[in-house]
């Protein structure tokens, strides 16, 4: 407890190959403790994460265990709920509680990546699109292609079934394109086995703004290859175009063309981790600016790397280094030796690096491979190299043999369209308590709005070194709201009198339902005015106080001697 903290904020490829590093180097340090926080127990390849789509490797292959990785930091699995820089804290969210967690922290490293924002988004792909950028997202994405080729299997309506299997995927960059491949060959080679679904019914449209594929990362050539072998290979590609919105069942285009589809895939570029834009900190297209040396200009102890950090180099036409894996991990190194030099008061290393080149498969063993502006390569060969490197550069031995594995029985018994419903996070929770159980505390962080559906609690407040009952409460009555009303901490305890059923509603799915319907908000706001009266009323009988002011501004110590 006494040692000092390195915090590293983030579980991708910047925060722990930032954290590998360094656990080698703090050897030397035993008065310093390693901290990672991140929001998942495990680090995802994402350069394969296409390949669980078709089942080339297994859902867990893309994945490594952070303990494993990182058996000499302390790995924290929770949400960020703020980032104090002038205290030196990080507050962490409630899990299995209702208690913040406060880290104290020594050097603070920023690696919080980019997360998928619809924010800004054409209206309808917030609701009805799925992204894809993490390992849940891959699933779902595999779920819901197998389910429309059962669906569609027993569907006799032709338009319908032909909606169904329409899939329509928004970007032409690496990402999409390496989705809209995977896609294509998964459903094709699948409704094989469906004797009611025909090549004619299957429609996969790749949508793209510019006028080529990957216009930004390859070459001409090499972006007409990949666009000739994906319609070759029956994709649909509709450039200069883009969603202008999107429904259950069509994607609207900024032509006004609708496309019946069920399933509608967006790869739109991320933005920033929405932490990092309340950082009261110097950035650059919203991401934090660093110095040369990985550190954030205008402080000393805290550092960023990675898709958060806006790192100088003289390599690009922008002047910072690219959102790319192939940058974070030379940034990981270079900043994992300068804050070791300035703990030690050693010099310290300006980063440099240039892009070695970029790799995109696209489905049917073939890819696009450029490097170094000069080497170009595509079909099968640039396959195989595309897997060989991504291979090599895999974190841990293990991983290596289990996609090594996968690869080769994937050639010899190719993978089962099996799905894994695993039903995420839902908005609303049941929950039981028995009496006398306590729901939450007093100071408690006010993360949910409760829904009594039988049974009974009563509300108690602190009455100088007692708890009197202001209220008691039965089924179809709700309590939280107070707390998530104002943005607060639990003002009152709530304990169950017998037990009791309730409906636990989410903080942030309680804030969209008073967003879009005003009033409701008012209700709930109604409902807290009276309650506050009614708790007054309660203090001041208990208390017998002489006036409410009493209760809002008690006499201070000196006022009561001076009263007699």
């Amino acid at each position: 407890m006494d040692k000092k903290r390195i915090v590293i904020l983030g579980g991708g490829f910047a925060g722990v190959y930032a954290a590998k590093y360094l656990q080698k180097l703090l050897k030397k340090c035993p008065e310093y403790e390693l901290c990672l926080v991140s929001r998942e127990n495990y680090f995802t390849y994402q350069p394969m994460l296409s390949e669980i789509i078709g089942g080339s490797i297994g859902v867990t292959d893309s994945v490594n265990s952070l303990r494993n990785l990182l058996p000499n930091v302390s790995i924290y699995i929770r949400e960020i709920s703020d980032i104090d820089i002038v205290n030196e804290t990080i507050t962490l969210s409630p899990n299995f509680n209702h208690k913040n967690l406060e880290i104290k922290y020594e050097h603070l490293i920023i690696a919080l990546g980019n997360v998928t924002d619809f924010r800004y988004a054409p209206g309808g792909l917030k609701e009805h699109a799925l992204g894809f950028k993490t390992l849940s997202d891959a699933i779902l994405l595999r779920n819901r292609l197998i389910d429309i080729m059962e669906v569609a299997a027993i569907e006799e309506n032709p338009l319908m079934r032909k909606q169904m299997l329409t899939v329509v995927v928004a970007g032409g960059g690496f990402s999409g394109v390496e989705v809209v491949a995977e896609v294509n060959d998964f459903i094709r080679k699948e409704i094989k086995k469906y004797k009611t679904i025909s090549e004619d019914d299957v429609n996969v449209i790749l949508i793209h703004s510019k006028s080529r594929l990957m216009d930004k990362e390859l070459s001409p050539s090499l972006s007409l290859y990949a666009e000739k072998i994906l319609k070759k290979r029956g994709v649909k590609i509709l450039f200069e175009q883009r969603l202008a919105s999107a429904t259950p069942y069509e994607a609207i285009l900024d032509s006004g063309e609708r496309i019946p589809a069920n399933t509608i895939v967006s790869t739109i570029p991320s933005s920033a981790n929405p932490l990092i834009e309340a950082l009261p900190l110097e950035k650059w297209n919203d991401r934090v600016k660093t110095d040369e040396f990985l550190r954030v200009l205008g402080t000393e102890n805290i550092w960023a790397l990675g898709d958060a950090a806006a790192v100088p180099t003289s390599s690009t036409e922008t002047g910072y280094a690219p959102a790319t894996a192939q940058f974070a991990t030379r940034e990981a190194k270079c900043l994992a030796h300068n804050l070791y030099a300035s703990i030690t008061k050693a010099p310290m290393k300006a980063f440099h690096f240039k892009a070695l080149g970029m790799m995109a498969a696209l489905g049917h063993r073939s890819a696009v491979v450029e490097m170094f502006g000069k080497i170009k390569m595509s079909g099968f060969i640039a396959w195989l190299f595309w897997r060989a490197v991504y291979w090599v550069k895999l974190p841990g031995f293990s991983r290596k043999l289990k996609v090594a594995l996968s690869w080769l029985l994937d050639i010899i018994i190719p993978a089962e369209p099996v799905q894994f419903k695993m039903d995420m996070l839902q908005g609303m929770t049941h929950l039981h308590y028995e009496a006398n159980q306590t729901v939450f505390q007093k100071g408690d962080i006010g993360d949910y709005l409760y829904i009594i559906v039988s049974g009974k609690v009563q509300v108690l407040k602190e009455v100088g070194d007692k708890s009197e009952v202001i209220a008691t409460i039965g089924a179809g009555e709700y309590f939280g709201e107070m707390a998530l009303l104002n943005e607060k901490h639990r003002n009152a305890t709530i304990k169950c009198i017998e037990p009791t059923n309730l409906i636990a509603m989410k903080k942030q799915d309680f804030q969209i339902l008073i967003t879009n319907f005003g009033n409701l908000k008012e209700h709930f706001q109604t409902t807290q005015s009276q309650r506050i009266s009614e708790e007054k009323r309660k203090l001041f009988e208990s208390q017998r106080i002489t006036s409410f002011g009493d209760i809002l501004h008690p006499p201070s110590e000196d006022d009561k001697r001076k009263s007699g």
